[in-house]
């Protein structure tokens, strides 16, 4: 997450989150958060020898999950601007050899170009203004190896009835900044974008979102 992109309370509160992140998503969601972001690693689908992007990848439990799959021969990079976040996951998993973690602000240029064939993005979007969501979107697609693919799993931007009514209650109590990322055009960025194969899958009733997008080869 951006330090220049967020107000100084958010990224206090990142900063001294690092520790407790992970439990806090956990009790928040009720016990769902790492079921979550396993449906969202097994929608991924990383494969043994692949060049993984976890994007703003928080205290690097996902990022050790997909170490797993893509085995000695891949590689896994973790970004992330949040300096304890980074600590966090370097003390907990910097031991891994085919795992690492950088500091770094997403919203500037990667100067990445087809490296990848994948990228994970988790409860990070709906972090960014919305100045900053596309380009980001954009850095994916050209960091992405022609075949590609990038998962993002968040809040439901758009969603309906009763898990907009959710959403905007949480949003307005713990992210009234944020509040622009429940009318983002989320599918329609990606498409605009480059991604040609976009595909949603809901998750407790609406209330969350795993995207699958494609860069066509």
């Amino acid at each position: 997450m951006a330090l220049n992109s967020l107000s100084h309370h958010r990224t206090d509160f990142f900063e001294k989150l690092g520790p407790h992140y992970d439990l806090l998503l956990h009790l928040l969601t009720f016990g769902g958060y790492g079921r979550f972001l396993r449906q969202a690693v097994k929608i991924l689908a990383p494969k043994k020898g692949e060049k993984i992007l976890d994007l703003c990848s928080g205290t690097g439990r996902v990022a050790s999950w997909i170490s797993g799959a893509v085995g000695k021969e891949g590689k896994v990079i973790g970004m992330d601007i949040t300096q304890s976040m980074i600590d966090v996951a370097k003390g907990r998993y910097g031991t891994l050899d085919n795992l690492i973690f950088l500091k770094r602000d997403v919203t500037r240029p990667w100067d990445i170009q087809d490296h990848f064939d994948g990228i994970f993005m988790s409860f990070s979007l709906h972090e960014l203004p919305g100045k900053y969501r596309v380009g980001v979107l954009e850095r994916s697609y050209a960091a992405l190896k022609n075949g590609g693919r990038m998962v993002v799993a968040d809040f439901h931007p758009q969603s309906s009835r009763i898990a907009k009514f959710f959403s905007l209650i949480f949003f307005k109590l713990f992210e009234r900044e944020n509040l622009s990322f429940i009318s983002f055009p989320q599918n329609e960025a990606l498409r605009r974008t480059g991604f040609r194969k976009v595909k949603t899958f809901k998750v407790l009733g609406g209330i969350f979102q795993i995207t699958l997008a494609c860069k066509n080869s």
